[in-house]
């Protein structure tokens, strides 16, 4: 399976309404070109900027909106560069892994403005980036310091820079060294393609299977590691496995993600920040746990990942955004509730969930016409465009010329509904849309439970009002909402229609079981 483009899509409904809501959030004062230069990003050079270019493209590239500041923005960056080609001090002799993961970042950015706009003077800011601060890590990754002994205690929510071990200057956020094959792999792409060198693609290829191979010999639960440093290496394993075929990579990820499921991962599918530290949790994580579940489906084909996909999206990514767009922390509800940590990670995760909002559009519906999710958007399948709407459980399917369609049926569908089934087997349903390019899908979801929780469908259910036990079988549905023996409960993806104020006295109790 493959999914579309961000260019190829266009969120509509719930999701575009929450595309806007961020989008309106990002065009504040503090993510405008003549603030975001100057913030310094906290010790996290090329983050603040890379992360709020990158969110930007991706929001503008699925709603089709142009926005206010981003293409200012982009061209005030050669002003602000080092005599290297890169964002604030240079190290001369050390490493510091907070520079080169925030400039991962600013890579990712880059790659994707190139892709909107295609704009030509971008490409020599990435090579400027890859051969001035990446390129001389080459052959010191080996170095990098993975004793539990060698690793700080202690770190607040942005990170910070915790002392040196050799040439490598370390941060509280452990192992974010390994943020870049991200970046790196997105702009070895980039730049082979459209500003080849031979010389440079050999040197940066080889500098990320030097990273990868060292990646995978980390042991993250003894060190703690981070999880979002984590997912984002896992991220660009798997690009980097479909550059090259190697069967290893792919393997490697799968292990890895199933430490993170098992050590890593709350019982409302959001993150731990660190493995073995349940302290708080980091929205630019859920979201990348959630990319990874959506390429692993894609790539496997495996239906684990593509429920586990719905429940992180549906649970983790969605309760993370606040009432005023943005993403904020919460507790890792380890006893049980659930509570705000931090209401909005302004200087991270609201700019992280930019590409969060924009792959749950992308991830929808597959180029050859596996519908995953049927939220309202418009994509391509098969080079014809098909559009869903919406409402709940109903959803109205245009899809231009007819043709065959695959909607993929999670555990927790009860029923599917619709005039043109063909067919189905385990996991799909079989839909031929007539001619005419219309049809009707109606799917009913089952109450469930987890071992914790108890779910309607893909959706976690909570009480308010404290702790309540009951099962599946207590909990009957009204048009109000959801009652379990007198007890209202609510869903966690729709906190964000919260007041402000409301949202951040809130605390909701999630163990139902």
């Amino acid at each position: 399976m493959k999914y579309n483009d961000y260019s190829s899509v266009i969120a509509r409904g719930e999701l575009g309404a929450r595309c806007a809501l961020l989008s309106s959030r990002l065009e504040a004062p503090i993510y405008r070109p003549d603030v975001i230069y100057g913030i310094e990003s906290a010790g996290w050079p090329g983050d603040w900027e890379g992360r709020t270019i990158l969110a930007l493209t991706c929001l503008s590239d699925v709603t089709k909106r142009e926005p206010s500041y981003l293409d200012e923005i982009v061209s005030l960056l050669p002003s602000h560069l080092n005599g290297r080609g890169y964002l604030g001090p240079i190290y001369d002799g050390y490493l510091n892994e907070q520079q080169l993961s925030g400039h991962s970042w600013l890579l990712r950015g880059l790659c994707e403005y190139f892709k909107y706009r295609k704009h030509e003077y971008v490409l020599p800011l990435i090579d400027g980036i890859v051969r001035g601060l990446y390129l001389p890590a080459a052959g010191k990754y080996a170095s990098y310091p993975t004793l539990p002994e060698q690793r700080a205690e202690g770190g607040g929510m942005s990170g910070s820079n915790a002392g040196t071990v050799g040439i490598w200057m370390i941060s509280t956020d452990t192992g974010c060294a390994y943020m870049p094959l991200d970046g790196l792999t997105q702009a070895y792409e980039i730049l082979r393609e459209h500003m080849p060198d031979s010389r440079r693609d050999e040197a940066l290829a080889s500098l990320i299977d030097e990273m990868l191979s060292e990646f995978f010999r980390i042991p993250f639960l003894e060190i703690r590691m981070q999880t979002h440093a984590t997912l984002s290496g896992c991220r660009g394993a798997l690009r980097r496995y479909a550059q090259t075929g190697n069967e290893d990579l792919l393997a490697s990820v799968r292990r890895v993600f199933k430490l993170y499921e098992e050590h890593g991962m709350t019982p409302t599918y959001a993150n731990d920040n660190w493995f073995k530290r349940p302290e708080w949790t980091e929205p630019c994580a859920i979201i990348d746990s959630y990319m990874v579940a959506s390429q692993l489906f894609a790539l496997t084909e495996d239906p684990h990942y593509g429920e586990l996909s719905l429940l992180i999206l549906k649970n983790g990514v969605l309760h993370a955004q606040r009432p005023n767009g943005g993403f904020g922390c919460d507790s890792c509800a380890v006893d049980g509730t659930l509570s705000m940590h931090c209401y909005e990670a302004y200087w991270c995760c609201t700019m992280r969930g930019g590409e969060g909002l924009a792959a749950a559009a992308s991830y929808a519906v597959t180029e050859d016409g596996v519908i995953v999710d049927p939220v309202s958007c418009e994509c391509t399948v098969r080079g014809k465009r098909l559009k869903i709407t919406s409402h709940g459980c109903e959803s109205d399917v245009e899809y231009e010329g007819g043709g065959r369609l695959y909607l993929f049926v999670p555990h927790w569908y009860a029923s599917v509904k619709c005039e043109h089934v063909a067919g189905c087997d385990e996991h799909y349903v079989y839909i031929d849309v007539p001619q005419s390019g219309r049809t009707h899908i109606s799917v009913t979801y089952r109450l469930w439970d987890n071992g914790r929780s108890v779910l309607d469908g893909p959706f976690i259910l909570a009480s308010e009002k404290g702790a309540v036990k009951s099962s599946a079988d207590d909990v009957s549905k009204t048009k109000e909402g959801y009652d379990a023996r007198g007890n209202k409960l609510i869903t966690l993806d729709k906190t964000y229609l919260l007041s402000e104020a409301a949202f951040a006295s809130q605390s909701l109790f999630v163990d139902l079981i």
